[in-house]
């Protein structure tokens, strides 16, 4: 009976690997997973390793050159309160769709080159998917986020032990409140940050500071349904970015402008949180149905690949929300 546990789990192994290794030779696609389902995606990059094991097999940038990111499979996703003005509780999201469409992220994700590392979705904290809010992440060092919502404190134990059993060398700001990468976006050195709403401006000079970014853009937002800075502006290089213009004063969109380009999203497509977008290399990863926005991207040499997230735009969050960058590709 023994002999026979050991040669299945030895079948087991090797079915894995080959399957892991069936997805790496494949070129990223621009069509949507046909599938769609988060149990039929195989969870590749780290696929519950230790980090220094993928390492030695040769997982690089090389290999995966849309870098490296922080994801959370949406095992107690849901809008239980309403801490900004896309959550209702009496219009919760959908299970089942919500992890249809978490997975149909996770897949484009994968079959573009991210490397995708994985924290367990706590029981009690359903916002924790969002994990873009979990800190700020540059080199091995991270400034852990500090929630204005007591509804998501809890979930700062969760990313600190995370953080921590990783290898990063976790730092706190000591004052105010600082909601990660959710109102911080690095562009090469310079760091674009979003306050009034979740961060304060004081909290995000000082995780600069604290992370060395060799230049601060500290903008106030304007409209509460744009919250968080990542929800209205996503930089696409060092050069260019999209923006909603209605979120900003014109004070503020003219500072933006002498650091960047901007290409201007139109309002249906930002109420559809189009900014709130995955940049890997070329390849932007997005809300659906936002063609406009497309069309712009494609004017500039980048290829859109939308994905469905309307149970996650329920609770204020799309695809940049649902991931942390932790290494640049």
């Amino acid at each position: 009976m023994q002999v026979q546990e050991d040669e299945k789990e030895e079948d087991q192994e090797k079915d894995h690997h080959q399957e892991k290794n069936s997805l790496l030779r494949t070129p990223p696609s621009p069509f949507p997973n046909p599938g769609g389902i988060l149990e039929s995606v195989p969870a590749v990059s780290l696929c519950g390793y230790p980090r220094r094991f993928m390492t030695s097999l040769g997982f690089t940038k090389d290999i995966f050159p849309g870098g490296r990111w922080l994801v959370c499979r949406p095992k107690d996703y849901d809008v239980r309160y309403s801490i900004n003005p896309w959550m209702n509780t009496a219009v919760v999201p959908e299970k089942a769709l919500a992890r249809e469409q978490w997975g149909n992220l996770h897949h484009h994700l994968l079959r573009l080159g991210a490397w995708l590392e994985y924290v367990e979705h706590a029981d009690g904290q359903p916002d924790m998917v969002f994990t873009a809010n979990a800190g700020l992440v540059r080199g091995t060092d991270v400034v852990l986020s500090r929630f204005r919502h007591a509804e998501r404190r809890g979930e700062e134990r969760q990313f600190r032990a995370w953080f921590e059993s990783n290898g990063f060398k976790v730092h706190e700001v000591k004052g105010g409140s600082f909601e990660g990468e959710g109102d911080a976006l690095f562009s090469g050195s310079r760091l674009f940050c979003g306050y009034g709403f979740r961060s304060d401006a004081e909290a995000h000079r000082e995780a600069g500071k604290l992370l060395g970014a060799e230049e601060l853009v500290v903008v106030q937002l304007q409209d509460p349904r744009f919250y968080h800075l990542d929800t209205c502006f996503c930089p696409l290089s060092e050069r260019l970015a999209l923006i909603y213009p209605g979120a900003f004063s014109a004070q503020d969109l003219a500072l933006l402008e002498r650091h960047l380009e901007l290409i201007r999203v139109p309002e249906h497509d930002a109420l559809h949180f189009v900014c709130n977008a995955v940049v890997l290399g070329s390849n932007v990863v997005l809300p659906a149905g936002c063609p406009e926005t497309y069309g712009m991207l494609a004017q500039r040499g980048f290829t859109a690949y939308p994905v469905p997230l309307g149970e996650f735009i329920k609770a204020g969050g799309a695809a940049k929300c649902l991931s942390l960058k932790l290494e640049q590709g």
